[in-house]
């Protein structure tokens, strides 16, 4: 280990001036040795005054820190009055330090000072400051990493030293990016020591228990009261305000701080102070309880960083959860409270892949088929507290647990958080969904505070409009086991006999449909029958189905089902699948178009022989995938018989890999599909109430088996055929189904596929938005 503080006094031993500055190297320090001088020297003459002595040899003199946090603007102010412009200034990349570790300065008082004021020692502050030489040495069991000079600070403040802020005098920081400190923390990991000994934790603990501590007057001089207390009813935290008829009319002339994250509005005085207890050293950022945090606001709590593996998009609830669940290893999903379940957990259910989802509704009235067969019910009998009591019996793993918190009031929200956090163990995660509202300021202060009053070593980071509380000892999990891949993978050979039906839904879209079996014709071979179930709202859609089936008879059988109303939509497709004669079914939606040149027959074939897999994948590829390959290369195998054939383990792969539990652009077995269907699909009345059941029915079973699939996607669903009708919204025919009929029936053309197709055919998303070309029908 570095012996930082050893070297520091070797440097002092030989040190020829009267006094020493502790410095870090990466400081810059923008004044010259005869400034400095001019400044200590008033300095020392205004500490005298304060504290009544003749001499000084007991005085510390701080230097205020600022932080740069790029070099966008080029060079540093070297002068008082440089500094305050370049931090008032909005666009500014230096702003005042405002941990508790150096606010202790008041940079808005040091902005307006003439001259050296005198600070209270508060803990574990440690400004850089100017001392006599003959001041106490360091103390050299601090080597490794962190809180040497907080110790130092500490023994000045026990050996009777006072502390003054130099009027004139300050330093910069340039911030560090992120990976240095994970560099660090990765030292520790690979010293022969325990990480506590390396960052310095067991000497601060040793020294928080026999030091000596006292607190600035003015971080309590008004309380503001809030539920946590511990059981001898003292809170382990204070959180305090200034007093704004004294203070605040002393400062209204001094320059606005802005926050921690330089969000541009004007630091408050609200300020949170840590009393006792002890944290660890955390590598993801976040706000832990030793933090004192001035003008706390919801938009100043920080992110949970993206160099872990949280860098998603805004709104994008489904992907934070994923990211989560992934990272820290967690297996079981808790929601709380949702008003329908067939919301956010039946979106986000089929990417998160858990091993039990669960839904505690102590104020809903969800139908009970909305959760039947995949979700488990927890409803509420007694205390919120007692039935998460309860969820923890049933499933002791690591739980994600999300508070749906924008329909309820801060007083509510507090209430459920403080019961999760209750429950909760060092393993788990709390996500709060904040909605499109979020709550006041002061409500994530006093959910903090509730925080830090159960779990003292816990840590509270934001993402965009959700907020993350976890443990800080809680790290990146390792890779799940993947099972042994299926055995034909070198023996399997195609055989003939095995064709594939492909059962169509469409709503009137004949030009869309016309335009899926067009490009069914020119790159699907094996194809055994395309079923096609149809709801027409107008004879104009009619006549444009006819027009498909009579243009591509020729090429393969076609039989056209109208949507009954007498028998329900899931019920028809039960019918058509017990009437298929093919071994293998490829359920579709009339907005794909084919891309590649695909074997539904060989597909069928690996289906029948490799019945460790679950089901084939056409929507998938190489070409899909937003990851690198290298993290997932032991998900993915090649078929010896030809490696344009995959096997992959879709378990925990990332966002797009979900799709494995769509029905769209999935060939199943016949069989299968019976099986799994007859549970759920006759009460089913719209291809969405299909698609939800596929993902609930099918979750357990299919993301925890491999899958099959070609190394490229053989189809795209094309959205930019957009005519206005989106998941049955209308009731009626909408203008843009018109239109596009009017194209095929009317105009007699076509959309050309293989134009689009040759652009289109290294896409890198499941689903496309790309303007398509008509040419004339023939057929």
């Amino acid at each position: 280990m570095y012996p930082a503080n050893a070297l520091r006094n070797l440097a002092i031993s030989h040190s020829a001036t009267e006094y020493v500055f502790y410095v870090d190297a990466d400081m810059y320090p923008p004044f010259s040795e005869a400034k400095t001088w001019k400044s200590l020297s008033r300095s020392i003459e205004r500490a005298k005054q304060l504290s009544g002595s003749e001499r000084c040899d007991k005085c510390a003199f701080v230097t205020p820190l600022f932080n740069r946090a790029s070099e966008k603007v080029p060079g540093y102010p070297k002068t008082k009055a440089e500094l305050k412009k370049r931090v008032a200034d909005p666009s500014s990349d230096i702003q005042p330090c405002l941990l508790l570790s150096h606010l202790v300065v008041d940079h808005r008082r040091w902005f307006a000072a003439s001259e050296a004021y005198e600070i209270e020692y508060a803990e574990d502050m440690e400004p850089y400051f100017i001392v006599p030489s003959a001041a106490p040495l360091m103390n050299d069991a601090y080597a490794g990493y962190g809180r040497d000079k907080c110790a130092y600070s500490r023994d000045l403040n026990a050996d009777g030293f006072r502390f003054f802020v130099l009027e004139g005098l300050f330093v910069i920081n340039l911030l560090d990016p992120p990976e240095s400190l994970n560099q660090i923390i990765r030292r520790a990991a690979d010293m022969p020591i325990p990480d506590r000994l390396f960052l310095n934790i067991e000497f601060h603990k040793n020294d928080l228990e026999h030091g000596h501590i006292r607190y600035p007057a003015s971080y309590s001089s008004r309380s503001v009261s809030y539920s946590g207390q511990t059981a001898n009813g003292h809170s382990k935290y204070k959180f305090t305000a200034r007093d704004k008829d004294t203070q605040h009319s002393e400062n209204q002339d001094h320059t606005s701080v802005k926050d921690g994250n330089n969000s541009g509005t004007s630091s408050s005085d609200t300020k949170i102070v840590k009393v006792d207890g002890d944290s660890e050293i955390e590598t993801d950022g976040g706000t832990g309880c030793g933090t004192v945090l001035a003008d706390f606001k919801f938009t100043s709590i920080p992110d949970l960083v993206s160099s872990i593996g949280i860098n998603v998009q805004p709104k994008r609830k489904d992907l934070i959860v994923e990211s989560l669940m992934k990272l820290y290893g967690v297996h079981t999903y808790v929601e709380m409270p949702s008003a329908s379940i067939a919301g956010s957990l039946r979106i986000m259910l089929p990417l998160m892949q858990p091993e039990a989802a669960i839904s505690v509704l102590p104020e809903s009235h969800s139908d009970d088929r909305e959760i039947r067969g995949i979700f488990e019910n927890y409803r509420s009998k007694g205390t919120v507290y007692e039935v998460l009591k309860t969820v923890v019996a049933d499933h002791p793993g690591p739980k994600l647990y999300s508070l749906n918190s924008g329909q309820l009031s801060g007083e509510k929200a507090r209430e459920l958080a403080n019961a999760i956090l209750r429950q909760a163990s060092n393993d788990d995660v709390i996500l709060i969904d904040t909605g499109s509202e979020t709550k006041p300021d002061e409500c994530w202060l006093h959910l903090f505070a509730d925080m830090c009053d159960q779990r003292l070593d816990w840590r509270m980071y934001r993402k965009y409009d959700y907020v993350i509380m976890k443990s800080g000892a809680l790290r990146k999990a390792p890779p799940e086991t993947v099972p042994e891949a299926p055995g034909c993978l070198d023996s399997f050979q195609p055989r003939s006999g095995f064709g594939t039906d492909v059962i169509l839904f469409s709503k009137n879209r004949p030009l869309q449909t016309f335009a899926f079996v067009d490009s069914l014709k020119t790159y699907a071979t094996g194809l055994n029958k395309v079923w096609l179930l149809v709801k027409t709202e107008d004879a104009i859609f009619d006549d444009g189905y006819d027009l498909v089936v009579s243009c591509f008879s020729r090429f393969v059988s076609i039989e056209v089902i109208k949507e009954s109303t007498s028998e329900s939509f899931g019920r028809q497709i039960l019918n058509i699948i017990r009437s298929s004669s093919a071994y293998s079914i490829l359920i579709a939606v009339d907005e794909i178009i084919w891309l590649r040149p695909f074997d539904l027959g060989v597909v069928s074939s690996l289906l029948h022989d490799c019945q460790d897999a679950a089901m084939f994948q056409l929507r998938l590829g190489e070409n899909i995938r937003v990851f690198d390959r290298r993290d997932y290369s032991d998900r993915f195998r090649s078929f010896r018989f030809d490696d344009d054939y995959l096997t992959y383990y879709p378990r925990r792969l990332p966002y797009d890999f979900g799709y494995v539990l769509n029905v769209d652009g999935v060939v199943s077995r016949r069989q299968d599909l019976l099986e799994e269907f007859e549970s759920f699909l006759p009460a089913c009345s719209t291809p969405g109430c299909v698609e939800q059941g596929w993902i609930m029915h099918r979750l357990h079973n299919a993301s925890r088996r491999w899958h099959l699939m070609y190394r490229n996607s053989r189809m795209v669903n094309n959205m930019g055929m957009a005519d206005g009708r989106v998941a049955d919204r209308y009731e009626s025919p909408a203008d843009g189904s018109y239109q596009l009929a009017r194209v095929l029936v009317g105009e007699r053309k076509r959309i050309d596929v293989e134009q689009f197709a040759n652009q289109n055919r290294n896409h890198q998303n499941t689903h496309q938005s790309k303007p398509v070309q008509f040419v004339p029908l023939e057929c």
